[in-house]
């Protein structure tokens, strides 16, 4: 399963490229056939918003509710990691590429 590139129109990107392509303030990653960065879309900047903020909320309420480490971990570190995996992953399979604005 490969995703197209909005420049060419090819199929050139893996998952794994396209989740590694970064935001749009980033430079992008270029495109193996015709050399046009690309990176992921506005849906990408929203979903990766909210996750980050709801861990974001859970780690504020951990520092002030939960005094165990287990709970710490469980309330303040794990919410933070899956945000981040889940972000990924939603890079990977959803949204679009989108041709980068930044220049090198």
């Amino acid at each position: 399963m490969k995703h197209i590139c909005p420049y060419c129109g090819e199929k050139t990107f893996t998952p794994v490229q396209k989740a590694l392509c970064g935001g749009m303030s980033s430079a992008g990653k270029p495109c193996s056939a015709c050399g046009g960065r690309c990176v992921n879309g506005k849906a990408s900047l929203i979903v990766n918003s909210v996750l980050r903020l709801i861990a974001l909320v859970m780690i504020i309420v951990t520092y002030f509710v939960h005094t165990t480490k287990a709970q710490i971990f469980w309330f303040g570190l794990l919410p933070l990691l899956i945000a981040f995996a889940a972000g990924f992953v939603f890079d990977m399979f959803f949204g679009r590429l989108i041709e980068a604005i930044k220049r090198e």
